[in-house]
């Protein structure tokens, strides 16, 4: 669910919050699973069209380390969140949908502070220019968001049947062994080192957005995410 960083498509039509002009300082330390309907590898890691036309999966976080600062210091550390999503065609065209869940561990103030975030509210990281493509979505939810970190067999859950994303290593369709891969963008605005795998479950039904797929495109990979 990567792609290069082309001019967004910004969303008309009056959803999306404007981008805070306090400029929040963040930054966040993390794990990062991915999972869409793509083949392995995923076409829209090298500007190529979607696998199937659109585009549809889930993405969790687990923060190792993180901090916001709005006046005071908010600390991040520790906590899990996830997103849901759907386009229907290449994300850069844009009319995407989003459902967006944060830890149910989280105060207020950790709570704001990570909706901010992953909804692309304030500036830095992957989020705001995601979130540029996307017209319609859901306000975050607490939610159970669990995040088991087992690289090319990590696992997030979101509640108990809201979503999941379950990776699996690819394997050699001839000889059965493990096939590793990893996918290096230098200039990647979300992750420059990214280990492949396969999904061994990656669905969503939240009432919102709804699929089901196995054996599709997955990646584990490690970041460090900030916006001032």
């Amino acid at each position: 669910m990567l792609f290069a960083a082309r001019k967004p498509v910004l969303n008309l039509n009056g959803q999306r919050r404007k981008l805070s002009t306090k400029r929040p300082k963040w930054e966040i330390h993390a794990y990062f699973l991915d999972a869409c309907n793509c083949d392995w590898g995923c076409p829209c890691q090298f500007n190529a069209k979607p696998t199937h036309g659109n585009c549809e999966g889930v993405a969790g976080y687990h923060i190792l380390n993180g901090s916001y600062e709005n006046g005071n210091r908010v600390k991040l550390d520790g906590f899990n969140m996830a997103l849901i999503a759907s386009w229907p065609g290449p994300i850069h065209q844009g009319h995407g949908k989003a459902s967006y869940y944060i830890d149910k561990r989280t105060n207020q103030e950790q709570f704001e502070a990570l909706s901010n975030i992953i909804t692309g509210k304030v500036e830095g990281g992957p989020f705001a220019l995601y979130a540029s493509t996307i017209e319609d979505f859901q306000e975050p939810k607490r939610a159970t968001v669990k995040f088991q970190t087992k690289g090319i067999e990590s696992h997030v859950k979101i509640g108990q049947n809201t979503a999941e994303a379950w990776l699996k290593p690819i394997r050699n369709p001839v000889t059965g062994k493990v096939h590793r891969a990893i996918i290096e963008i230098p200039e990647a605005f979300e992750s420059n080192r990214m280990e492949q795998a396969s999904t061994k479950k990656l669905l969503a039904g939240d009432g919102y957005l709804s699929f089901r797929y196995e054996g599709t495109y997955g990646s584990f990979s490690e970041n460090t995410w900030k916006g001032s």
